[in-house]
C-alpha cells in the first residue's frame, strides 16, 4: 500500500511538473521577458539577462521536483561549471542524454548558457519567445551560419550546451555521437567540458510517455568530469581526422563511465 501511494504521488507530481513547465514558460514569456525588454535595450545585455532569468527559473523548477520527491538529484563537481573555461572565452558543455530532464539539470547548473535547439521550438506557442529571447541557436541553420553563431556565443563568454547524440539515448544501445560538435570544436579551437548524466531507475526515456514512471523514485546523478582543449587534437593532422578521433575518444569516455554506473 505504501509503495502504491508513493507511485500515485509521483505520478501526480510528474503530471503537475509537465503542466508547470509549459505553463510557466508561457507566463515567463508574457510577463518577465517583456519586463526585461522594457528596461534593457536590444543586444547582448538583454540576452544575458534573459539567460539568467531562465537559469533561476530552472533552478526553482528543479527545487520543486526534488521537494515533491518526484526525483532525487546528486551533483558532483558542480564548481567546474561555474568556473568556466580559460580566460573570458566560453566553452562547450558536452553531455550524454538519457532523459527528458537533462536540459533542465544543466540549465539549472549553468548561469549563462546557450543551446542548439530544434527548429520546432522557435514556433512553439509556449517556449518560442523564450528560446528566441535568450539567443538560443537553431539547429537548421546553414553550416556557416551555425558555426558563426557558435563562435559568437563562445566569444561572449557563454557556455554552449550540446547533446552530441542529437536525441535521447535508446536504453540498451551504445552511444553514437554525431560529428557536428567535434567539427565545431576543432574549427573554433574550443574547450569541451564533459558531463555524465545517469538516472536510476530510468525515467522519461526515448519512446516512453511521461506517465510511464518507474516503481521507485528516480535518482539523477550529474558528474562534471574532464575538460578537453580541442586545439590539442589538431597537431599536424588534418582537421577532419582530428574531429573523428575526438568523437571516438569521447564515445570511449562515456562508454567507460556508463559501464561503471
Amino acid at each position: 500500500m505504501v509503495e502504491r501511494l508513493d507511485r500515485l504521488w509521483r505520478l501526480a507530481g510528474t503530471g503537475f511538473a509537465f503542466a508547470f513547465l509549459f505553463g510557466g514558460g508561457a507566463v515567463l514569456a508574457l510577463t518577465a521577458f517583456p519586463l526585461v525588454h522594457a528596461v534593457t535595450p536590444p543586444g547582448p545585455r538583454r540576452r544575458e539577462r534573459n539567460q539568467w532569468l531562465i537559469h533561476w527559473a530552472f533552478r526553482f523548477y528543479l527545487w520543486i521536483l526534488v521537494s515533491l520527491r518526484v526525483i532525487a538529484v546528486e551533483v558532483v563537481a558542480a564548481e567546474r561549471l561555474r568556473d568556466g573555461g580559460s580566460g573570458m572565452k566560453g566553452e562547450m558543455i558536452i553531455a550524454n542524454h538519457p532523459s527528458l530532464l537533462d536540459v533542465v539539470l544543466l540549465m539549472a547548473l549553468v548561469p549563462r548558457a546557450q543551446c542548439i535547439v530544434k527548429k520546432e521550438l522557435w514556433a512553439s506557442p509556449y517556449l518560442g519567445n523564450l528560446v528566441r529571447g535568450t539567443g538560443y541557436i537553431r539547429n537548421d541553420l546553414e553550416p556557416e551560419a551555425l558555426l558563426d553563431a557558435c563562435r559568437q556565443a563562445l566569444e561572449a563568454g557563454n557556455r554552449l550546451i550540446i547533446f552530441p547524440e542529437g536525441t535521447r539515448t535508446v536504453p540498451g544501445e551504445p552511444m553514437r555521437l554525431r560529428r557536428g560538435f567535434a567539427n565545431i570544436a576543432t574549427l573554433l579551437g574550443a574547450e569541451l567540458q564533459l558531463v555524465t548524466i545517469t538516472c536510476s531507475p530510468a525515467t522519461l526515456i526515448k519512446g516512453e510517455p511521461w506517465w510511464a514512471i518507474p516503481s521507485r523514485r528516480p535518482r539523477f546523478r550529474v558528474e562534471v568530469g574532464d575538460r578537453i582543449d580541442a586545439k590539442a587534437w589538431l597537431g599536424t593532422q588534418h582537421r577532419s581526422l582530428a574531429a573523428r578521433k575526438l568523437v571516438r575518444f569521447i564515445e570511449q569516455y562515456y562508454a567507460e563511465r556508463l559501464a561503471h554506473g
